[in-house]
């Protein structure tokens, strides 16, 4: 624990986090739900990375409804005033929709890597009821996996503070973190790598370099979003560790304000991942293109096809 007189509070650090919190809760609203419209009303195929991607859009929606909240504690210069009960649901809310985000787009790189480096193989005849079997499977799992996040210390609400007490469920929590950006880190990284040589060999020819630019431009969304959304949360969290181990109240309160700015930031990836959507299917170019024009007052489009086709297919 911090000693009494080692305070790491900041009202500009607080109130910077906060407004990052709101905003990421607007637009993660706005973008995500632009996104079930389009599964609910355009999408007329569905395939197991569609099935993949609704998910990752339930569990996106999760997580933007818990950071007005989130964002309330941090105005209130980290004081909860809802009661403890309240405050472990939040966390355990967040961190479900945390876990079940990154184990979805997991699932979609791990079902793009299947289908292109090895097509033969039969895990390719999935069905989407199997997806949906195996996407309940996922979200039974994380039940489990962050059910510990209801034991929390009261002090941890709502949320890991480098200066709580480090409970059993604390320490949980936090070896949960890390395994859930490590592992599918470098899963992702591995399945979209082993895609985009597939496809180099294969799409030779000039008329099928369209197709290579677009899985390129994939590739490079998704690994890109998780490392700068996750990586910079993950590396403060250890360097606040290593901090609050080594004593000293001065560079302890620095790591404490950059664990809070980077943690909120691993937020922006429930915003930013309909650029996922959007090269995963045209429907969702159109559906966002069609949000953008109406906001800026240039009128409707015409309608795009209904029955799109997979980037990769």
């Amino acid at each position: 624990m911090l000693a009494a007189n080692c305070s790491v509070q900041s009202r500009a650090v607080e109130a910077t986090v906060a407004t990052l919190l709101a905003l990421e809760c607007g637009l993660g609203l706005l973008g995500n739900s632009v996104a079930l419209w389009t599964f609910a009303f355009r999408l007329k195929v569905w395939k197991p990375y569609a099935v993949y991607l609704l998910n990752l859009v339930t569990a996106d929606l999760l997580i933007a409804v818990c950071l007005p909240f989130h964002a309330a504690f941090y105005l209130g210069r980290k004081t909860w005033r809802l009661g403890p009960a309240s405050c472990r649901s939040l966390l355990f809310l967040r961190v479900l929709g945390r876990g079940v985000g990154v184990a979805f787009l997991t699932a979609v790189a791990v079902d793009r890597y299947f289908r292109v480096v090895h097509p033969r193989l039969k895990v390719n005849l999935l069905s989407p009821r199997a997806a949906w079997g195996v996407s309940g499977c996922v979200w039974l799992l994380l039940l489990g996996l962050t059910h510990q996040s209801l034991l929390v210390p009261a002090a941890a609400c709502p949320g890991l503070e480098p200066g709580a007490e480090l409970s059993f469920s604390a320490a949980w929590q936090e070896a949960l973190i890390f395994a859930q950006v490590v592992l599918p880190f470098g899963l992702i990284l591995f399945c979209n790598v082993r895609v985009i040589r597939t496809l180099r060999r294969r799409l030779r020819d000039p008329g099928g370099q369209p197709k290579l630019q677009r899985a390129r431009a994939l590739v490079t969304v998704v690994v890109v979003l998780f490392a700068a959304c996750f990586l910079p949360s993950l590396l403060a969290r250890v360097l606040v560790a290593v901090f609050r181990a080594a004593g000293g109240c001065r560079a302890l309160g620095v790591m404490v304000h950059v664990s809070d700015v980077s943690n909120s930031l691993a937020y922006l990836q429930s915003v930013l991942n309909p650029a996922v959507y959007c090269f995963s299917n045209p429907a969702f170019r159109h559906s966002y293109r069609k949000v953008f024009n109406t906001l800026r007052g240039r009128g409707r489009e015409a309608e795009a096809p209904g029955d799109i086709k997979d980037s990769y297919s």
